[in-house]
Formats: structure tokens, C-alpha cells, sequence
């Protein structure tokens, strides 16, 4: 039987993914069978196929999560350590887990924000300007729309740029330069085997999930969220075993480098009581409540310093970084990524320490700071700080509970609920924030707790999303027309 590749005019999301078989007798010249490993790559049968592809994106994307992990350690030193005095809070996964210094040299803190902000835009406009924003959700749209046409130059600008923004104190997280990082590489892989635009779109969207399930040390978690986050609504089930063989790579590597320990360390869970449920119910409102204002705060702070098209486009990113650093000396915890500061909720100690005010200030001034870091043009990621934003408002939804004399024991299950509540809701990927929830803590214990408040954060919610270019549905080619899955909506 003749083997025929898809037509470019087809849906990339069109029912089979190899495209239709002609009829016999179409008139197409037979040509001698033989076997399949001599044919091209894109004719292979599908699992020695995606072991093949898989493989090799999963191994590229895992080197490219060290590359940023590491070219950002190295930033953050030199920069903040050795030129403002200041050591960010670190996690368990990188060796151990220790809070942050004081400001050794306060003045400096907003000049090197704003400085490594402004460097990293150039770097993005000079080289390749699609690399530039969050990362997440250009990857999305590049998948969904040219998901052969990435270019190879965009992991190694998105690396630098980001490096540069995030180590000199720009507010925002590493997933969504790991995401494009990785995507841009499945890309070029699938252009490398040859690949038809369906296959390209499963290669690129495993490898974004392998990119970030190794640098968060979640494998698993990292293949769901590649069937997760491409829709609102439903999962795209073909993404399972190509995205299991690539972030399977992907973190054998990572991990082979950094440690197989959990990103938190091992927190074992308290088990949950009856008397809990309300609470975990209201952190879940609550963290919803959040998510809305960070993707509100997200979108308008972008589309503020969009409008402003009388200023000179370096200036933005300036004025960005400065107002990032002014609030970064008043809340260092703001500065960088801030996974340390989550790591520090997770200590009993530390959160009966510190002020309330700080731990109630906490979730609003990382929600402001990574709206002006991205929205004025700078290069970080935007899933990142959802994490920290939210256990941060789990840290002080335990904190204000214990006070009362709610029924509650350590904080850690209300920690992680409201990482994966925040996480889960914003993103619309549930699934993904509950396995990443047992994953990054080391304990299954996590899961009921995590549950219950993504479930309360996802109905408050609603369709409001982090990330535009997500699809409403799942999309399905019926007849040469595409309809929405879910959505009764036919175009």
C-alpha cells in the first residue's frame, strides 16, 4: 500500500494524524515493500517512530533545561550575589534549601533590574524578536499555527535573554523560557526527520513538556501538562507516549546533574480530616480569586506599556526593572524567581517568624512585579510565579487559620494546595497541578488536599486563562470543516 503524507491544507488537528488514505485503484505508481527501518523516519511505524523522535527531543530539551538552570545560577551570582549583596532563597533540589540574605547593597538592586531587563530585550529584538515575552504561550501559538516554522536561533536567544532578565532580579519563572527553549528544538527536530505538520505539532509540544517537567524534577507532571495545555477544556491524548518518551530523556538527564531528589525536598502530609475540607474549600476560592487578579494584571500591565508608543522602545523595559527593584527593597522576596521563597513557606519555623504583613503583601507584589517585568518587554516566564504566588496565599491562609484555632497541623498541605489551586486554575491544567503537587514535595500525602482547592479555584476561574493562545477545545476535522469539541461550535 502506497504511503501518503498529509496535505498542508489539512487541520493539524484533523482525525488521524498521518492524514487520509487514498482508495485503490487511485493510479499511484506501486513501489516494492521493504522493510520499514529503510524507509524515511516520517514513514516508520508509530512507536518505533516517536521512540526515535522522542528520544532525541527529549535528550535536546534536557540539555537545554540545564543550560538555562545553570546560566541562570551563574547570573543570579554575579549579578545579585556579588554586585548587590544579595542571595536569593534557594530549594532543596539544588543541594539545599536556605533563605535569602539581607540587601548588602540596597541602592544597586534597582539600577541591575533594570539593566539586565533592558540587555535582555535588545538581545530578543536584535536577534529574534518572536523569543521575547513570557515563552508559554508564544510556544502555544507557534504549535497550534506554524509548528514547523520555529526557528533554530530561538532557544539560544531565549536562554540568554532570560538568564539576563530573571538573574539581575526580574520577577517572573524559568518554565516559560524551558518551554520555548524546548518547543523551538521540536520544531527543528521535526524539520531534521522530516516530519508532516501533525507529527511536528506532537514532537514540539513533547518537547515543551519535557523541557519543563525537567526543570521542575515532575516528569509525570510534565506529560500531562503537554496533554493539558494546549486547550480550556479537554486534553489532546495523542501527546502521551511521545511527550513519556521525551520528558523520560529529559529528566534522566536533568537529574544525572542535579539530583533525583523532589524540587522541595520530601515533606511528608499530615492526613487530611473532615474539619479541614471547608478550609482547603476557601484557600481554593481564595487562590482563584488570585489567579483572575494575576492574569488581569498580566494582560493590562502589556497592553499599558503597548500603548505607549511615543517612548523609545529601551526605555520600557527601564522604567519596568526600576519599578521592579524600587519594590524589591522593600520586598526582596520578589526578586527573581521566587522558588526559594516557596520553599521557605514550606517551614513552619519561618512562617511563624515573619511578619503577617509580609506573608499577606507577599502574593499582590509578585503578582505586580512579574506584570511589570513581562508586560514592559522583559524575558521571563509567567507559569513560574504562579507557583510562588500561590503558596504564598496558602502559607497565609494557614498562618491566619492557626491564629483563629482552626482545626489545622503544619502548613505544608496548604502550602501545596494553593500551589496547585493558583497553578491549576490559571493555566486550566488541574491535572497537571495535583501530580505536580505530590511530585515537587515527594509525598502522594498531598494529593486529596490539592485536590479539593484546585476543584473550588478552577470553578471560580471560569474560561479566563494565562494563556491566550489556548485553544477553547479540542479540535477535530469532520468533513474539511473544523469543530469545537465541547464547544457545539462549528467554523
Amino acid at each position: 500500500m502506497p504511503v501518503v503524507r498529509p496535505s498542508p491544507s489539512m487541520p493539524l488537528d484533523a482525525v488521524g494524524v498521518g492524514g487520509p488514505e487514498r482508495p485503490p485503484g487511485s493510479g499511484e505508481r506501486a513501489r516494492v515493500a521493504r522493510p520499514w527501518w529503510r524507509e524515511p523516519v516520517h514513514n516508520w511505524p508509530y512507536l518505533p517512530k516517536w521512540l526515535l523522535v522522542g528520544g532525541v527531543i527529549g535528550a535536546v530539551a534536557g540539555l537545554g533545561a540545564l543550560a538555562l538552570h545553570e546560566l541562570l545560577a551563574l547570573v543570579t551570582d554575579g549579578v545579585l550575589g556579588r554586585l548587590a549583596g544579595f542571595s536569593p532563597a534557594t530549594v532543596a533540589g539544588d543541594g539545599h534549601a536556605a533563605p535569602a540574605s539581607g540587601l548588602g547593597r540596597p541602592w544597586a538592586v534597582p539600577v541591575l533590574v533594570a539593566g539586565g531587563a533592558v540587555l535582555g530585550a535588545v538581545v530578543v529584538r536584535r536577534l529574534a524578536p518572536e523569543a521575547g515575552g513570557a515563552g508559554t504561550d508564544a510556544a502555544i501559538k507557534a504549535i497550534h499555527h506554524e509548528p514547523l516554522g520555529m526557528r533554530g536561533r530561538v532557544p539560544v536567544v531565549k536562554l540568554v535573554a532570560s538568564a539576563l532578565t530573571l538573574g539581575s532580579g526580574g520577577s517572573g519563572g524559568t518554565e516559560g523560557p524551558a518551554a520555548q527553549i524546548s518547543a523551538a528544538f521540536g520544531s527543528v527536530s521535526a524539520r531534521i526527520f522530516g516530519l508532516g505538520a501533525a507529527d511536528a505539532r506532537v514532537a514540539a509540544t513533547a518537547s515543551l513538556a519535557a523541557g519543563v517537567g525537567a526543570i521542575f524534577k515532575a516528569p509525570f507532571g510534565g506529560v500531562v501538562l503537554g496533554m493539558e495545555l494546549l486547550y480550556r477544556r479537554g486534553m489532546a491524548p495523542e501527546m502521551l507516549v511521545p511527550g513519556l518518551i521525551a520528558t523520560v530523556v529529559a529528566y534522566g538527564e536533568f537529574a544525572a546533574v542535579r539530583g533525583f531528589g523532589p524540587m522541595f525536598g520530601h515533606h511528608p502530609a499530615d492526613p487530611t480530616t473532615l474539619a479541614q475540607v471547608p478550609f482547603l474549600l476557601g484557600l481554593g476560592v481564595f487562590a482563584g480569586l488570585v489567579a483572575r487578579c494575576y492574569c488581569w494584571s498580566l494582560r493590562n500591565a502589556k497592553a499599558l506599556f503597548d500603548a505607549q508608543s511615543r517612548i523609545p522602545w529601551p526605555v520600557k523595559p527601564a522604567v519596568g526593572g526600576l519599578a521592579v527593584g524600587a519594590l524589591g527593597l522593600v520586598l526582596p522576596e520578589i526578586l527573581g524567581t521566587g522558588y526559594g521563597v516557596a520553599q521557605s513557606t514550606l517551614d513552619a519555623g519561618w512562617l511563624l517568624g515573619v511578619p503577617l504583613w509580609i506573608l499577606l503583601a507577599l502574593p499582590a507584589a509578585k503578582i505586580v512585579g512579574t506584570a511589570l517585568t513581562v508586560g514592559s518587554g522583559g524575558t521571563a516566564g509567567t507559569f513560574g510565579p504562579v507557583i510562588v504566588i500561590g503558596a504564598a496565599v496558602g502559607a497565609a491562609w494557614w498562618r491566619l487559620a492557626e491564629m483563629s484555632g482552626a482545626p489545622v497541623e503544619g502548613p505544608e498541605a496548604f502550602v501545596v494546595a494553593g500551589m496547585a489551586a493558583c497553578l491549576g486554575s490559571a493555566a486550566h491544567v488541574p491535572l497537571t497541578a495535583v501530580i505536580m503537587a505530590a511530585e515537587v514535595t515527594g509525598t502522594l500525602g498531598h494529593l486529596i488536599p490539592a485536590m479539593i482547592s484546585v476543584t473550588a479555584a478552577s470553578v471560580v476561574m471560569g474560561e479566563r486563562t494565562l494563556f491566550p493562545s489556548q485553544l477553547p477545545g479540542r479540535l477535530e476535522g469532520v468533513g474539511g470543516q473544523v469543530v469545537e469539541v465541547g464547544g457545539g461550535r462549528v467554523s
